[in-house]
C-alpha cells in the first residue's frame, strides 16, 4: 500500500458529550447496534449503513479540491463481517466493492483491513459510503484515506475569541486537549491554539500548555479579539500557513480539525489559496442545518442549505451540489495566513459583518464540505437591540469598501424602514441608535479608525432599556409575565388596511384604544409583530428564553419627531454619501493595517 496515503476523515460514532443523534452517524437495518462509549466501539448484529452526514464521503468535493490519485477505506474490526462499499451519483447508486472481512478461524482479536476503492474515482461518483453486516461483530473505528500527487506543509493557528463564557470555553478546551494528546496526526509543530480572553477572566495556569496560548485582551469585540489572535500568530515566528477562527460557544467534535487539516494538506496547486468553512448545525435539535456558507449581494444575505434535516440521506448527498458561498461565518473558518500580507487584517467592526467583509475582500474559493460542522445556538430567537447600530453602520461600510451596489436611495429606504419599524415598536431608543449608526458612517473613515470600540459598545448598551427579571418587572413596572397574553400576541390576526391608514394606531385617539388586562399588552422580544402594538399604549417586550423583558409606552410625539428627523437626515445622507463612500474604499488599507 502507498505510504503517501493520508487520512482525510475518520469514522465517527455518537458521543454523549458531543451528539447522540444516531442517524447523523449510522443507520441500522435487520439487527441491532450497541454503542460502548468507554471503548469507542460498536457491537453490531445485523447491517449498519454509514450513508450519513458525518460518515459518508463527499467524493465530488475532494476530487475538485484535491485531485486524489487513490482512495482507500481502512477499518478495525473484531469478528466476521461482510463489507459493501457504495458509490452515489445523483439519485442513483451502485456497488463499488463487496467483500468479506476476516476469513480466518480466529475472530476474537481486533484486526485491521485496508480496502482499495480507487476505482470509485473513475466512476464519477459524487458520494461514497459503506455498510457492514455481521451476526456478531465489533467495529472499533476506521478512516477514509486519500493518495495525492502532492502534499502541502500545513501549520494551523486556531484562534478562539471569548468573553465570559467559561462554561463553553473550558469544555471545548478539555475536549481539544484530550484529542490532541491522543492524536497521531497533530503535534505542537502543526497546530496551536490562541485563546483571546476579552473578559480577562480565565486562569492562565488552567489554560496554557504546549498546544495553547492565552492572550488577555480588552473587550474589542469579536473583530478585535480574532484580529488580536491573528496578529499574535502571524508575528509568532512559528510559520503558520493557515488561521482557523472558531467561536467559543460552539460544540466541537475535534475530528473537524483533522478534516480541515487534511483538506488543506492535499489541496491541489490551483487551490493554493483555498479557504474552508464549517457548517453550522442547530444546538437545539442537533440535526437541523442552519447554514453551509452564505451568499451576500449587497442587499441581502442568503444562507445555503438552511433548515435541512441532515439525518435525511437525500440532504446528505445533496451537499456536494451546494454553490460556493461568498463568505463563511467565523464559528469555524480556516483561511490562508498569507491573507494578512496580501489583503490586511479584518476591519474592526466590533461585531457583525466582519466575517462577510473579510471573505469578500480576500477569498477566491471557500470549500464547505458535508461532514465538517459544529453545533451552535440558533440566532433567530435572540435579540440585543444595541446591535442594530453595528448592523446598520457595518453594512454601509461593507458595501462601500467592496464597491457593491446598492447605492444611496436603497440605503435611505433602509434607514426609513428601520426607524419607522422601531417607532411602531415603541422602541424609540433603538430608532436613535439607528440614526447614530448612519451619522457615524457619514463622519467618514478617519472617525471609524479613531473610535474607541470598547467605550462605544458600553455607551450603546447603556442607551438601551435594560432587561428586567420577573421580580423587577413586577416591582418597577407593575407587570408580570402572562402566558395567555404572550401566546395571543404570537397569533394575533393582522388588520393591515386599518393599521396602515392609522399609522398603526398613532392617528387614533387613545380613548379608542383597547382596554388591556392590567393595562399592558405583550409581545415577543425577538419576534414582535406590528399588530402587537396596534391600539396598545403599553407593551411588555418579553424574552421567553431568558425570562426577562422591558416595558415600552407609546409616545405619539416621537412619531412626528422621527418623521422630521428622517426627512433631514435622508437629504443629508444622499448629498454626502458618494464622497464618504469613496473615502472608505480609497482608505481600506489604512483601516486594515
Amino acid at each position: 500500500m502507498n505510504d503517501s496515503l493520508s487520512v482525510i476523515r475518520s469514522v465517527l460514532f455518537p458521543r454523549k458529550e458531543i451528539c447522540e443523534k444516531t442517524e447523523l452517524y449510522y443507520r441500522i437495518s435487520g439487527g441491532s447496534v450497541h454503542r460502548c462509549d468507554g471503548e469507542t466501539k460498536l457491537n453490531i448484529s445485523g447491517t449498519v449503513t454509514f450513508d450519513t452526514y458525518f460518515n459518508s464521503l463527499p467524493l465530488k468535493r475532494y476530487k475538485e479540491y484535491c485531485k486524489p490519485s487513490a482512495l482507500v477505506l481502512r477499518l478495525r474490526v473484531c469478528g466476521f463481517f461482510v463489507l459493501r462499499v457504495f458509490g452515489v451519483k445523483g439519485a442513483g447508486e451502485s456497488f463499488c466493492e463487496e467483500l468479506v472481512l476476516e476469513e480466518s478461524a480466529d475472530i476474537s482479536t481486533v484486526s485491521e483491513h485496508t480496502v482499495d476503492i480507487s476505482r470509485a474515482l473513475e466512476k464519477d461518483y459524487e458520494n461514497v459510503y459503506f455498510s457492514l453486516s455481521s451476526e456478531k461483530g465489533e467495529l472499533y473505528g476506521g478512516e477514509f484515506l486519500c493518495g495525492s500527487e502532492r502534499t502541502n506543509d500545513v501549520n494551523i493557528a486556531v484562534v478562539i475569541c471569548t468573553y465570559r463564557r467559561e462554561k463553553f470555553l473550558l469544555h471545548n478546551h478539555s475536549e481539544i486537549r484530550r484529542y490532541l494528546e491522543g492524536s497521531t496526526v497533530f503535534n505542537s509543530g502543526n497546530i496551536h491554539f490562541y485563546i483571546v480572553d476579552n473578559g480577562r477572566t480565565l486562569d492562565r495556569a488552567a489554560i496554557e500548555d504546549r498546544f495553547v496560548t492565552l492572550i488577555p485582551n480588552d473587550n474589542t469585540g469579536g473583530s478585535g479579539g480574532f484580529t488580536r489572535g491573528y496578529r499574535e500568530a502571524v508575528n509568532s515566528g512559528r510559520g503558520f500557513t493557515h488561521i482557523l477562527f472558531m467561536d467559543d460557544d460552539i460544540v466541537l467534535d475535534c475530528e473537524m480539525l483533522l478534516r480541515v487539516y487534511s483538506l488543506m494538506r492535499l489541496r491541489s496547486h490551483e487551490y493554493s489559496d483555498l479557504a474552508a468553512g464549517g457548517t453550522m448545525l442547530l444546538l437545539s435539535d442537533r440535526v437541523t442545518q442552519h447554514e453551509a456558507g452564505a451568499l451576500w449581494d449587497g442587499k441581502r444575505l442568503t444562507s445555503i442549505g438552511k433548515g435541512l434535516d441532515m439525518t435525511v440521506r437525500e440532504n446528505v448527498f445533496g451537499t456536494v451540489s451546494y454553490p460556493e458561498g461568498s463568505y463563511n461565518a467565523w464559528w469555524f473558518f480556516c483561511f490562508p495566513a498569507s491573507w494578512q500580507k496580501e489583503h490586511g487584517y479584518p476591519l474592526q467592526f466590533f461585531v457583525k459583518e466582519d466575517d462577510i467583509e473579510y471573505s469578500l475582500r480576500c477569498a477566491s474559493h471557500i470549500a464547505v464540505l458535508g461532514g465538517i460542522a459544529v453545533w451552535h445556538d440558533d440566532f433567530e430567537g435572540k435579540y440585543d437591540g444595541f446591535q442594530e447600530y453595528y448592523i446598520k453602520r457595518n453594512e454601509l461600510i461593507l458595501t462601500s469598501v467592496n464597491n457593491q451596489k446598492p447605492f444611496g436611495m436603497f440605503q435611505v429606504r433602509k434607514l426609513i424602514l428601520s426607524v419607522m419599524k422601531q417607532t411602531v415598536y415603541q422602541r424609540y431608543f433603538l430608532a436613535d441608535i439607528i440614526f447614530r449608526a448612519y451619522d457615524d458612517y457619514l463622519k467618514g473613515w478617519k472617525h471609524f479608525l479613531e473610535t474607541d470600540t470598547a467605550a462605544l459598545n458600553v455607551e450603546l448598551m447603556a442607551s438601551c432599556k435594560p432587561l428586567l427579571s420577573d421580580e423587577e418587572l413586577l416591582s418597577q413596572e407593575g407587570v408580570s409575565f402572562d402566558r395567555e397574553k404572550y401566546d395571543k400576541a404570537l397569533s394575533e390576526p393582522e388588520s393591515l388596511k386599518k393599521q396602515a391608514l392609522s399609522m398603526n394606531g398613532y392617528l387614533i385617539p387613545k380613548v379608542f384604544y383597547r382596554k388591556d388586562k392590567d393595562n399592558y399588552s405583550m409581545t415577543d422580544l425577538a419576534g414582535c409583530r406590528i399588530v402587537n402594538f396596534y391600539k396598545h399604549s403599553r407593551v411588555l417586550h418579553y424574552d421567553l428564553s431568558r425570562g426577562k423583558g422591558y416595558v415600552t409606552v407609546q409616545k405619539k410625539s416621537q412619531l412626528w419627531k422621527n418623521i422630521f428627523k428622517l426627512m433631514y437626515k435622508s437629504v443629508k445622507f444622499l448629498i454626502m454619501y458618494p464622497h464618504i463612500r469613496k473615502g472608505y474604499k480609497n482608505h481600506l488599507s489604512d483601516l486594515t493595517k
